[in-house]
């Protein structure tokens, strides 16, 4: 009888032990807030197209470009459910648009009409300053938002033209840009997941909304068209497939 009740028991010690165990293993998991500051890394694929604001311009198509760097959240309050969002990226960014401009043909001396599609690509320094906002855990995942500004200085820039000229379609040769502004300010909004594969470690993926505020041209006259001298006024917005990792 004694013997019966002993082994009982320790089966039921054994039983409570490894639901404990269960337990605290989840709850660690669930309870993956990090410390006050975390970082990691992100690659965000983007679909970019044009704004554009000059008379007779007009958007054509779409360019993929690409945003990588360090994400750095800050933690905000005891709870751990809103950040500081903020980082060092590279941008690529561009997109395309048509419109009628003069173009110098090899076998004529005369600058000529033509019909232009000059796609345009410029990659900057990017510094994001925002929020990010996280729900407590459900089952090891956290939804995610986060909003603000991207602060960005140009580091080049480039521009490829394809026109058409006496009903055949010609290629210049892709080359520098002196046309693009130094800076550039951009909205963005998100909303993603999270999930805590351990208690130092999450990997998470968003999907961003961006807007550029600023001119992606240079104003005052020094970018304009050649055919009308209307100073060129464009502006970009880009949808963004971001897949990170976080470390805590």
């Amino acid at each position: 009888m004694k013997k019966s009740f002993f082994i009982i028991l320790l089966i039921s010690l054994g039983f409570l032990s490894a639901q404990a165990q269960l337990y605290s293993t989840t709850y660690i998991k669930d309870d993956c807030q990090g410390k006050a500051i975390n970082f990691g890394f992100a690659c965000a694929p983007s679909f970019d197209w044009m704004y554009p604001k000059t008379e007779d311009y007009q958007r054509h198509g779409f360019v993929v470009g690409v945003r990588y760097g360090i994400p750095i959240n800050i933690n905000l309050t005891k709870a751990k459910n809103y950040y500081a969002y903020t980082g060092v990226f590279i941008e690529h960014i561009g997109g395309t648009m048509t419109f009628l401009d003069k173009i110098i043909h090899s076998d004529i001396i005369e600058a000529q009409q033509a019909e232009t599609f000059r796609q345009y690509r410029a990659t900057y320094l990017t510094i994001p300053v925002g929020v990010t906002l996280k729900t407590k855990s459900l089952n090891n995942f956290f939804i995610c938002g986060n909003a603000g500004v991207y602060n960005s200085l140009r580091l080049s820039a480039s521009q490829h033209d394809t026109y058409n000229f006496a009903g055949e379609l010609w290629s210049r040769q892709k080359g520098p840009s002196t046309e693009a502004s130094i800076c550039k300010e951009a909205a963005f909004a998100g909303l993603g997941f999270e999930y805590s594969i351990s208690k130092d470690f999450r990997a998470g993926m968003m999907v961003n909304y961006v807007h550029t505020l600023t001119n992606y041209f240079k104003g005052k006259g020094r970018a304009q068209n050649s055919l009308t001298h209307a100073d060129q006024k464009a502006n970009i917005g880009y949808i963004e497939l971001e897949a990170h990792i976080n470390f805590f």
